[in-house]
């Protein structure tokens, strides 16, 4: 399901995927995922911004991933709480604990088929 997270004047588009008793969360802009119906001539893939996995059990609901400090901070993790509490009837009213790594992109490797 796509939907649109907001925090401390930033907007990013979120898909969320369920499966089981897991959710993935990613954070993205779909303005930077504009492929066509096939991949030709060369491919430039903007990586998303980060991803929360929640992990359901008994009853209660785990938080744990990694976001790109470069477009998420601390300040924004309540927002981020509230936000998935609101989309997901599963993480209400239930203990929900959290570990949030941000990370700062040190390198990156890329293959675009041209090379």
């Amino acid at each position: 399901m796509k939907r649109k997270f907001e925090s401390k004047d930033c907007t990013y588009d979120v898909e969320i995927f369920q499966c089981g008793n897991t959710d993935i969360v990613r954070f993205y802009e779909e303005r930077n995922e504009q492929y066509g119906e096939t991949l030709t001539d060369l491919v430039i893939a903007a990586p998303s911004y980060g991803f929360l996995l929640i992990q359901h059990i008994a009853g209660e609901a785990v938080l744990t991933g990694t976001l790109d400090s470069k477009y998420f901070h601390e300040e924004m993790v309540d927002d981020m709480v509230a936000f998935l509490e609101n989309s997901l009837p599963s993480c209400r009213n239930v203990y929900f604990p959290y570990h949030i790594d941000f990370v700062a992109v040190s390198s990156s490797v890329e293959y675009n088929g041209e090379y």
